[in-house]
């Protein structure tokens, strides 16, 4: 089963989205860039699949965490999909930049979130078959 990495700064949107995975997917979930650095550091040998991640959050945004887990475990070891509300453009593209694997607009759609994140594990396992 494939483990998601959930990281949001704001209980309930951790609670909603963690109901609608985790009958997909093992779920793991914490409240800041600096506990999603700490639990990657405590389970090397086992990272998750991908990363579910806010931009806005305190101390370390979303932007700032994945340039830190890039540096750290590499470019291609971890897709982040960014869960946020904000839908600027220039963000946007700043993220895609950094090595973002998609985003996802809230209020977001339960189905598209699921098409979202299968579409990123189908991305990855067509870029290891060739």
């Amino acid at each position: 089963m494939k483990h998601i990495l959930i990281v949001d700064d704001i209980t309930v949107n951790l609670k909603t989205v963690k109901l609608i995975l985790e009958k997909y997917y093992k779920v793991s979930i914490v409240t800041s860039g600096k506990q999603a650095i700490e639990f990657l550091g405590r389970n090397i040998n086992e990272l998750p699949d991908l990363i579910l991640m806010d931009i806005n959050m305190p101390v370390m945004n979303g932007l700032e965490t994945m340039k830190k887990i890039k540096e750290k475990y590499g470019e291609d070891t971890i897709p982040v999909v960014y869960l946020t509300a904000i839908s600027d453009k220039k963000m946007v593209v700043e993220c895609f930049k950094a090595g973002l694997s998609d985003y996802i607009v809230k209020p977001f759609n339960p189905e598209n979130l699921l098409k979202k994140i299968q579409n990123v594990f189908d991305a990855r396992e067509n870029e290891n078959c060739l």
